[in-house]
């Protein structure tokens, strides 16, 4: 319990010093970095989801706090653009998954539920039904996931203006109600979580709570940027923290593939995005987060560390897991061999 104390102490300490010296999304990329570390190098250790849900609840109840309720009569708009991509992702990532079994030792579901973009825990708790092999699906989505979580932010808060939070002044007076409202948005969300469970629910309870109580119990209050970015530090020690020595093992076992395929991930994102944007009104880097397949909570809370149309970025993001979700049964059903044919395919 003590190392675990200590160890996310130094991440969100990296966290803060990261955010003071400038650097993009700082309080989420020096706690992931930190986290990289002392998995790779140090120690592996174990968190319960409990704690990324408080992460998640704090980060979500502060894009509520953000929510202008008129923007939500422009996002209709974005419904065609957003189908087109999303399509475009599933066909993009059923083709790279043909291409990793292909160029590999690994049998077909293996590769086919490796490359689904669907929610990762999921992804990894199906795969196994159908005869792939559970480590390689976990260590590919991980590496994705965290390979994501760790450019994205970089890539796109170098183009934009500089956001660091602990040079903010903490104005008590008018965030003490907010402090005291946080908890409770917490606790609600977890609770609500735990009882009504679909893809992005607790994101969504969170932000559905924190602008609740913004809008029509604490109106005049505004949450301390200096919480959520501790919040998004919470989130990347736990990131980071998974990508360990055996997920790294897992992946050179493949073989160079699955670097080339997480790469065309990556590229394909990009396409996505420029697609997206292209279309519609919205930014390239507004579009980007809403559209890159790297997990809502991961980045909605690079969109509130940057300040990028955090709620478009979270209700998109929300709205793509919940899709894929939702199509996922459809995808096995037409895509993953039968078990008794995975060995021989």
């Amino acid at each position: 319990m003590l190392q675990k104390i200590v160890y996310l102490a130094i991440a969100i300490g990296m966290g803060a010093v990261f955010s003071w010296l400038h650097i993009p999304a700082g309080w989420l990329l020096g706690s992931l970095l930190t986290g990289m570390v002392a998995a790779l190098f140090i120690k592996k250790l174990f968190f319960p989801d409990s704690l990324f849900k408080i992460s998640l609840a704090i980060i979500g109840g502060n894009i509520g706090f953000m929510v202008i309720p008129e923007q939500f009569l422009t996002y209709h708009t974005l419904l065609g653009p957003f189908l087109l991509t999303l399509i475009i992702t599933l066909i993009s990532s059923l083709l790279l998954g043909r291409m990793m079994k292909k160029f590999s030792t690994l049998n077909h579901n293996t590769a086919f539920f490796c490359c689904l973009p669907g929610g990762a825990s999921e992804v990894i708790a199906l795969s196994k039904e159908y005869g792939a092999d559970q480590r390689i699906v976990a260590a590919f989505h991980t590496t994705r996931i965290t390979l994501f979580v760790l450019l994205v932010p970089f890539i796109v808060g170098i183009q934009t203006p500089n956001t660091g939070t602990v040079s903010t002044p903490i104005q008590w007076g008018a965030n003490l109600s907010a402090l005291v409202a946080l908890p409770f948005i917490v606790f609600l969300t977890i609770y609500f979580g735990t009882r009504v469970r679909f893809p992005g629910s607790a994101l969504f309870f969170a932000i559905a709570l924190g602008f609740t109580a913004h809008q029509w119990i604490i109106p005049s209050s505004e949450m301390p940027l200096f919480v959520t970015g501790m919040a998004q530090a919470l989130m990347g020690a736990i990131i980071g923290m998974r990508f360990d020595k055996e997920t790294f093992a897992e992946l050179r076992r493949i073989g160079a593939i699955s670097a080339l395929t997480l790469a065309l991930y990556f590229c394909m994102s990009f396409g996505l995005a420029s697609i997206f944007f292209v279309l519609t009104p919205t930014p390239f880097f507004t579009s980007l987060l809403s559209i890159v397949p790297a997990g809502a909570a991961e980045m909605a809370s690079t969109a509130t560390a940057l300040k990028i149309e955090p709620t478009m970025v979270a209700t998109l993001q929300m709205i793509r897991v919940l899709a894929l979700f939702l199509t996922l049964p459809f995808l096995i059903h037409l895509f993953a061999k039968p078990l008794k044919n995975v060995a021989s395919k």
